[in-house]
This record gives C-alpha cells, sequence and structure tokens, in this order.
C-alpha cells in the first residue's frame, strides 16, 4: 500500500487558516493534541512544508525538545526526527536535521515519495502549499480543528475561485474544481473546537 498524503490544518467558521486559542484547560489542551498530532505521529515519518512554516517551526520546535510541556516535548522530538521535505524556490538552507529542500513540482514530489518505502506524510502548512495540494487532488486525508470564532481576517484556509454564476446553489457531481471526501470521523472538543477527519472519496473508490 502506497503511503498517505495528511492534511492537517486548522482553522475558524470564518473559513481562515488559524487556531483561536481558548481559556487555559489543560484537559482540553491533552485532547486536542492527542487527536492532532499524538495519535498521527505513530504513523507519520514525513513532514512536508512551505517555506514560511519551515522557518517558523525550525526556530521554535528544535528548543522545546526538553519542554515542561509533554505534548510540545513529544512534538518536538518526533518533528526532530521526521523528514522534513520544505517546498520552497528561495530558501537557500535547512539546518533543521533531517530537513531537504525541494524546487521540483509539488505533484512530482509526492508521487516520488509515494512510490518509496515508509510511513505517511503530512502536509502541516503553509497555506499556499495546502491549496496547492488541495487543488491538485493530492490529498487522501483531510483533519480540520475548526475553532468556534469568527476572526474576520487572516488566509483564506480555502482559494477562493469563482467559476459559478451567482445565483447557481447547487454544484454537481463531476463539476470542475470539485473534489469530494467521506467523512471519517467527527469530534467536539471541550473548547468547543471541533475535529473533522475526512478520506478523498474517489481515492477511496479506487480501492474498491
Amino acid at each position: 500500500m502506497s503511503r498517505k498524503v495528511l492534511v492537517t490544518m486548522y482553522m475558524t467558521l470564518d473559513g481562515f487558516a488559524a487556531l483561536a486559542a481558548g481559556p487555559d484547560d489543560p484537559e482540553a489542551d491533552r485532547e486536542f493534541w492527542e487527536a492532532m498530532w499524538t495519535g498521527p505521529m505513530d504513523h507519520v515519518d514525513t513532514l512536508l512544508l512551505g517555506r514560511k512554516t519551515y522557518e517558523g517551526w525550525a526556530g521554535f520546535w528544535p528548543a522545546q525538545v526538553n519542554s515542561e510541556n509533554e505534548h510540545w516535548r513529544a512534538f518536538a522530538r518526533f518533528s526532530t526526527q521526521a523528514e522534513k521535505v520544505v517546498f520552497s524556490h528561495t530558501l537557500q538552507t535547512a539546518t533543521w536535521p533531517n530537513s531537504r529542500i525541494v524546487r521540483a513540482s509539488v505533484a512530482d514530489e509526492i508521487s516520488r515519495l509515494r512510490s518509496l518505502p515508509g510511513r505517511n506524510m503530512i502536509v502541516a502548512g503553509g497555506v499556499q502549499l495546502v491549496q496547492s495540494v488541495l487543488a491538485q487532488d493530492l490529498a487522501d486525508e483531510l483533519c480540520l480543528t475548526v475553532s468556534p470564532s469568527l476572526i474576520g481576517r487572516g488566509l483564506p484556509l480555502f482559494h477562493m475561485q469563482p467559476t459559478l454564476d451567482h445565483h447557481d446553489e447547487v454544484v454537481p457531481l463531476g463539476a470542475p474544481g470539485r473534489h469530494d471526501f467521506r467523512l471519517l470521523e467527527s469530534r467536539a472538543f471541550r473548547s468547543g473546537a471541533l475535529l473533522l477527519r475526512y478520506a478523498a472519496a474517489e481515492r477511496e473508490k479506487s480501492k474498491n
């Protein structure tokens, strides 16, 4: 079985790629980390990242390997050990261990990685990389944590490209640009956030 590409992101109710932090709640923090990262980490060995996300993570997570926060500590160790593939035409160096820069197209590199032995891959940002993966129908699963907040600003998670007349409210099966997913899991967190996990319907169908 080929390796899966999992897109893991946060979004607000108004569609921005952001995690709206709530009040301090250790139990809510625990269930969030276990659902979003701790479970998937056992089946993932590769992170697919854009330049800005990589630079932000490389500047933060290596310093958290001995953090007092058990979730930060676990993710820091996982992300340091994982292969990190950075899609960028401008980044010159990637010094975080197990990192490499890719200039090739996202589709070509993902196709190459699928053909190699290994565990699954997570696309964890940035927004342009996520949009590219979704637009090219490269994702096997989509995992979203939806914060119960409207923030009114930021980067839209999904690229909005009007293709229909303003009065068309029903998008038929097979419409250009439409990609369908099947719900795998939905879970409400104590914070009010909602975890939504989907599988790409077409790839599910092709296995049957």
